[in-house]
């Protein structure tokens, strides 16, 4: 008898309370797609902002390659334009070196000018001679047409000691040399921020020997032009 009446309710309940849970089931099976087609979009989202940033990283390293390409290419310019000046410098005091009174040697990154120091004073004293006006002269005309680079003007002595009322050692004296040399030089138009006085006193002899001779060739003023 109870079977006969569940059979009767079943067949009085409506449509949908009957196909309600297969529904609910359907419906849960889709819910996965969905959360899966989120994620995947998430994914996809990143992966193209991850790929954006690299393409902008690798645009910020070609621009900076190509400005330190540029960089060098304007340096080695600028480093051809101060050997030129080198060049001519030479030629332009030929004159002075072929009369015997300036010396001109290649050097590292420059060249030396070397002036004997009985052209320029006399002994024992840091005033520059009338007679050194004209090689000075003509040494800062050529100087202050290179562009460029540092100029080193060192005082050199013989061992000879001194010790006088002026000077208390070699060491003064030489660096006095030097200032006077650069004073000149200033004033002929060098511009001043590129000079520098250095007094050597006789640690930098230019040949051995204690003789007249080789005193002599010792005591004189260098120009180191840089570049």
């Amino acid at each position: 008898m109870q079977m006969s009446s569940d059979r009767h309710v079943a067949r009085d309940l409506p449509r949908g309370v009957l196909d309600h849970d297969g529904d609910e089931d359907g419906e849960q099976s889709g819910r996965w797609l969905l959360s899966y087609s989120d994620l995947i979009t998430t994914m996809m989202v990143l992966f193209l902002a991850l790929y954006a940033m690299q393409l902008a990283k690798s645009r910020e390293l070609e621009l900076r390659n190509q400005s330190r390409a540029a960089q060098t290419s304007t340096a080695s310019a600028s480093a051809g334009q101060p050997q030129g000046m080198g060049r001519a410098l030479l030629a332009s005091l030929d004159p002075l070196s072929a009369r015997g009174e300036i010396t001109i040697a290649p050097i590292a990154h420059g060249m030396e000018i070397g002036i004997n120091a009985k052209i320029l004073f006399n002994a024992g004293d840091a005033a520059l001679l009338p007679d050194s006006f004209g090689v000075l002269s003509r040494v800062a005309g050529v100087l202050a047409q290179v562009p460029n680079g540092n100029i080193l003007v060192e005082g050199h002595t013989d061992s000879t000691p001194i010790a006088n009322a002026h000077f208390a050692s070699n060491w003064e004296l030489s660096s006095a040399r030097a200032g006077a040399v650069v004073r000149y030089l200033v004033e002929r138009g060098v511009d001043a921020h590129r000079l520098a006085a250095i007094g050597r006193a006789d640690n930098f002899p230019l040949v051995a020997g204690t003789d007249p001779a080789s005193r002599a060739l010792n005591r004189r003023v260098t120009i180191v032009v840089q570049y």
